[in-house]
C-alpha cells in the first residue's frame, strides 16, 4: 500500500480502507485454504519399513516436493497478510476510533479498530 504526493504536497493513499479491509479478507481466506493444502499434504514415515520400491520412492519424493511447496505458498501469503495487517493497523490506530466496512463474503457490517496493536472485527449492531 502506497502513498504519494500530490502536485501540493499532500499525502494521497492508493487505496481506501474498505479496499484495505477487502485485501485483508481475501488473503486470510487464500491463508486457511493454504494450511488446508499443507495439512493435507502428508508424508508416511518410511523409518520402519527395511526397503520400498523404487516406485514407492519416486511417488514419496514426488509428495515431499508438493509439500515443499505448500510450505512456501503458505509462507509467502502469511507474509503478504502480514504487510496487509500492518498497513491496516496503522490506519486504524491513526484513525483511533471504529471504522464500518462491508464484508464481502456475507455482505454484513463490521465494525474494525485497532486495540493494542491488533485487529479487532465485531459485529456491527444493526
Amino acid at each position: 500500500m502506497k502513498t504519494y504526493r500530490n502536485r501540493y504536497g499532500f499525502m494521497i493513499m492508493d487505496k481506501t480502507m474498505q479496499e484495505i479491509f477487502d485485501d485483508f479478507e481475501n488473503k486470510s481466506i487464500q491463508v486457511e485454504e493454504a494450511k488446508k493444502v499443507l495439512d493435507s499434504a502428508t508424508l508416511p514415515d518410511l523409518k520402519d519399513k527395511d526397503y520400498i520400491s523404487a516406485e514407492e520412492a519416486d511417488a514419496h519424493l514426488i509428495a515431499a516436493m508438493e509439500r515443499e511447496r505448500a510450505e512456501k505458498i503458505l509462507e509467502d501469503l502469511s507474509a503478504e497478510w502480514g504487510e496487509i495487517q500492518d498497513v491496516l493497523v496503522g490506519k486504524l490506530c491513526k484513525i483511533n476510533t471504529k471504522v464500518m466496512v462491508k464484508d464481502k463474503r456475507d455482505g454484513s457490517d463490521v465494525l474494525i479498530h485497532c486495540e493494542g496493536g491488533y485487529i479487532i472485527i465485531e459485529e456491527a449492531e444493526k
